[in-house]
């Protein structure tokens, strides 16, 4: 009976011990990180850089034509495909014929204008040169004149003094007589001296007169400037008849797009471009935007894929032509790619892709796996313990070095993992170094 009672009580024990340990267990199960874990493998690395752009001119034509007529039609739209010799736009006619005569009537008033002005400078040019030669005539007279009435009362008052000398000769001298020769004889030499001083004046005055005539007046340019003027109309008129030889179209000069329309029927033209075409026979380019990070996988001559979506049309064996920064944002970069004949059209979107392949790493682990602090990065391995309650899997942290990594890998130093060591890559739970663990079951 005693023995009995013994064995059960045993029974009870045992049962009890291993509701415990499976509570231990199940406890144990709910508070330890579950892990998924990778091997570490030899690989190369793949790093791609995406954009999305669009295809543009490489040149742009501005087609012009006469400023103030007025617009008829446009014929085309942004967008369009032409031709060289394709009418763009259509001019009003009537208002250009209107121009022409408006254009000829002023330069047959222009034409007359200058006519008068060249004819009063040339009489003008006439009275000047008649002006110089009479006062050049009134200087020699004066001159000539001027000597002559000296000569004349020179020759007075030589008399003079010959009379009062022969009187003084041939009789008795009387008083009055001397008196009366000596005042004739200064009488002749008072009108001598007046004759010189005359002389003088008259010389002085018709000399002034010559020098005024002889001045230059200021030139007058109104003739030449008509001139130009009409010259200018000239040239307005033959461009004017010269458009409307065409019609009053406006023509393609190139095969080109259309790319920006600046006027609408019943405008009138300006000075402005009518509108722009892109010279297809300058080619296009696709140009993007990208992250300034990946300024050195983008480099000239880096291979370039182009996918268009609209169109399922992708364009490979392409190179980046030029990486410039954004004029606008210097944390983007602006990304050009030369595109052949026939490749895509202006206006395309497209999907640039370059894709690189590293070396072979020996040693590559998932992105996942790799943890860093205070700038040093580490992987966390499983190792297997001994515990009270048997083995145990462990996290154990091991110190790395990178050699590289792009958005899924990372390839480390050699000799940092084995091959057949499990880096823990995924855990249910924050894990730290000594962190209990179990494997996620398949």
């Amino acid at each position: 009976m005693k023995g009995k009672k013994m064995l059960k009580t045993l029974l009870i024990f045992l049962a009890f011990m291993l509701a415990c340990t499976v509570l231990s267990r199940a406890s144990r199960s709910l508070t330890v990180a579950v892990v998924k874990t990778a091997s570490p493998g030899k690989m190369t690395l793949e790093h791609k850089v995406t954009a999305t752009g669009k295809v543009e001119q490489n040149q742009e034509l501005a087609v012009s034509t006469q400023a103030g007529q007025k617009i008829s039609q446009i014929l085309v739209r942004e967008g369009d495909s032409v031709n060289p010799g394709d009418v763009l736009a259509q001019l009003d006619l009537t208002v250009l014929q209107e121009q022409i005569s408006d254009c000829k009537r002023e330069l047959e008033k222009t034409e007359l204008e200058r006519s008068a002005l060249e004819s009063a400078k040339e009489l003008q040019a006439q009275k000047r040169e008649r002006a110089i030669q009479r006062a050049q005539e009134d200087l020699d007279w004066a001159i000539a004149n001027g000597d002559q009435a000296v000569f004349q009362k020179a020759e007075e008052w030589n008399r003079a003094v010959a009379e009062l000398n022969a009187y003084y000769q041939s009789a008795e001298i009387e008083e009055a007589q001397e008196s009366a020769y000596k005042e004739k004889i200064d009488a002749a030499q008072k009108a001598c001296e007046e004759a010189k001083k005359a002389r003088e004046e008259a010389i002085r005055e018709a000399d002034r007169a010559l020098e005024d005539a002889r001045v230059q007046e200021p030139p007058d340019h109104a003739a030449e400037i008509k001139k130009a003027e009409a010259g200018g109309i000239r040239k307005q008129m033959k461009k004017l008849q010269k458009l409307q030889k065409t019609g009053g179209t406006v023509k393609a000069p190139c095969k080109g797009t259309v790319t920006k329309i600046q006027a609408c029927a019943g405008e009138t033209t300006a000075e402005a471009p009518l509108l722009f075409l892109a010279d297809l026979s300058a080619g296009c380019k696709f140009t993007a935007q990208a992250e300034k990070e990946q300024e050195e996988r983008l480099g000239k001559n880096t291979p370039v894929t182009l996918i268009n979506e609209q169109k399922k049309k992708t364009v490979r064996d392409l190179k980046i032509d030029s990486v410039k920064i954004n004029a606008a944002d210097a944390a983007l970069l602006d990304v050009s790619v030369r595109l052949p004949a026939g490749a895509l059209e202006i206006g395309d979107s497209a999907k640039m892709i370059v894709e690189q392949k590293s070396a072979v790493y020996n040693v590559c682990v998932p992105i996942q796996a790799l943890h860093q602090a205070n700038g040093n990065y580490f992987v966390y391995v499983i190792q297997e313990e001994e515990t009270i309650l048997g083995k145990q899997l462990t996290a154990r942290r091991v110190s790395v070095t990178v050699q590289e990594q792009n958005e899924t890998y990372a390839a480390l130093d050699d000799g940092c993992l084995s091959s057949d060591q499990k880096v823990i890559q995924d855990a249910s739970k924050t894990i730290d170094e000594g962190s209990p663990v179990r494997l996620e079951e398949p």
